[in-house]
Parts: structure tokens; sequence; C-alpha cells
């Protein structure tokens, strides 16, 4: 994970109104990510981003049992079916605590600024809300992440694994509970000592 920019490459511009009138807003379907979705997840990823860097995490994540968490990959659907948003929630802990990292998000180029980031984000938040996780760490875009609660994780007293601004590296309590304190690890995919 290289700076700010891993966490958010749909979002560079925004994801909230359209700015292509080629570009229907929706409706958008989020759902969990199937194995069947595994190609367009990458494609996602891949158009989204600059290298494959980000493609390449969610695969390695796919792979580690100790950072995948089951029904948290959401994909939004366009109108026609076609997966054109994706977002994955994987296990981090705060000091030994249990939380969640939300990183990478991506849209398709030709779908970004139409919601779709937006929907997709919102509801896999909202499954990880269900299935009990109670803290959601996030490193990326300060404009962006405010949106759906994010604030920034110190003053939880939550520290990044590294020197991130403290504008970029946001946290959001998911039950209403305060977080835990101390300094969050990634899972071993992401390459963050």
């Amino acid at each position: 994970m290289s700076g700010v920019h891993a966490s958010h490459g749909s979002h560079e511009s925004g994801d909230s109104d359209s700015g292509d009138p080629a570009v229907p807003p929706g409706p958008w379907h989020p759902r969990p990510e199937t194995p069947a979705d595994t190609a367009a997840v990458r494609r996602i990823n891949l158009a989204a981003f600059e290298t494959a860097e980000e493609a390449d995490l969610v695969d390695a994540l796919r792979g580690d049992p100790s950072a995948w968490l089951p029904g948290l990959s959401y994909v939004a659907d366009a109108p026609d079916g076609t997966p054109a948003a994706h977002a994955l929630l994987t296990r981090c802990h705060v000091d030994e605590v249990p939380a969640v990292a939300l990183a990478p998000c991506a849209v398709l180029p030709g779908y970004q600024k139409c919601g779709a980031g937006d929907a997709v984000i919102r509801a896999l938040l909202e499954a990880a809300r269900v299935a009990g996780e109670r803290t959601a760490i996030v490193l990326g875009h300060p404009p962006y992440y405010p949106r759906f609660g994010f604030v920034p994780a110190a003053r939880f007293g939550i520290l990044p694994p590294q020197p991130w601004p403290d504008e970029a590296f946001l946290a959001l309590s998911l039950d209403g509970s305060t977080p835990p304190r101390g300094t969050v690890r990634y899972a071993e995919s992401f390459g963050i000592g």
C-alpha cells in the first residue's frame, strides 16, 4: 500500500454526482461478491488505478484466510447487471482488538461520479454492522470518506502503522461504541510494516 493512493482509486475526483451526461446515475445494485465476480473485480481495480498494485492486493487478500472476511467484499452492479464498483473490508487490528480495513475501493472510469462508489461503500459498511464488526479504518481522501461517518482516527487514539497525514487516516465506529485505542496492524498482504 503506497501512501494515500491505495485506498481511493475511484475517489480522486469524488464519486457523488454525475459529471458525464452519457453515463446514467444508477440505480446501483450493491451486493456481496460471488466467485463469478472475481474477474470483474480485478478488471474494476485495474481500470480504476494506475498500476496493478490494488488488483493484486485484492487477489492476495482473497487468498489470506486471516484477512478475508466472507461476505465483506461487495460489488455494485450497473443497471445492465455489470459490476461497475467494488469495495472490500478485510481484517485488521487496533493493537489486539479486531477491526476492519476499507481498501481498496474502485469504480470503473465510465461510471465514476455517478454514485456507484457511494452505493457500494454504504452497503458494505451496513453488512459489516450486521456482521457485528465494531470499527472500520480507511486511508483515503479526506473530502470523500466523512460522508460515511469517518473522522480522523487520531480523535479515537487510533494511530497509523506509518506516518500518514491525520486528515487521511480515518476511523468509523460501526456500532456506536467508542473504538479501541492503539496502533493499526494491517494484514500481511498490505506490505505495511
